[in-house]
């Protein structure tokens, strides 16, 4: 009787909110077997055994394993947005706004480094991921560099083109965060905190830009 009241349950929740939470279920699963596997080796029965979903609801909502990780980067991308790409605010301190942003940004990769690091390795080989790759970049290069402008207008980075510094440091960013998380990286035994990495990071960042310690 109790396996009949459930089957009723389920049949009378509405289908856009089961079917939500399969697709993030999916998507949580397959962070989960990408950080153990690595993307190239993953199978959708390593993703949906993460997930404890069927190989059936997977491909129900994905057509296979490059459609789930571009959607996970598409996700990726509108944290980076939403969280990182604002501009500083009138009269808001740029040091201030570096430290803010950096921190955000540091908290998104370490959360999403599975899929930052499969995006990255398969933007080498794949156009598709290369230009869906390359335009998270530009919007994060234009984006600092309105920042830099705002800290050349109060005396830093005197003299130097804004959009190569940005290129320069957000790559740096980008590396580092990349390099500290994955598994081929400087330190695959050490797990880097959250302060020490953007302690490190805010150093080079704000002395790169505003002059500032």
């Amino acid at each position: 009787m109790n396996g009949d009241l459930s089957l009723i349950e389920n049949d009378e929740a509405p289908a856009s909110t089961v079917g939500a939470a399969t697709r993030e279920a999916i998507k949580v699963g397959a962070k989960r077997a990408i950080a153990v596997n690595g993307f190239s080796r993953v199978r959708i029965a390593d993703i949906t055994r993460a997930a404890g979903k069927s190989p059936a609801a997977f491909y129900l909502y994905f057509d296979g394993k490059d459609a789930l990780l571009h959607e996970l980067l598409s996700d990726f991308e509108s944290k980076l947005l939403e969280q990182v790409s604002a501009p500083p605010s009138p009269g808001e301190d740029i040091a201030r706004h570096l430290a803010n942003r950096l921190q955000a940004f540091w908290r998104i990769y370490r959360e999403d480094w599975p899929i930052a690091t499969a995006a990255f390795q398969m933007s080498m080989t794949d156009q598709q991921f290369a230009r869906a790759w390359h335009n998270i970049r530009q919007k994060g290069i234009r984006a600092f560099a309105t920042t830099v402008r705002r800290a050349q207008a109060a005396g830093g980075a005197a003299g130097l083109d804004p959009e190569l510094l940005a290129s320069a440091v957000t790559s740096m960013i980008e590396y580092a965060c990349y390099n500290w998380t994955a598994k081929g990286g400087d330190f695959p035994e050490r797990l880097i905190d959250d302060k020490t990495a953007v302690d490190v990071l805010s150093h080079v960042i704000l002395q790169a830009v505003t002059g500032k310690r």
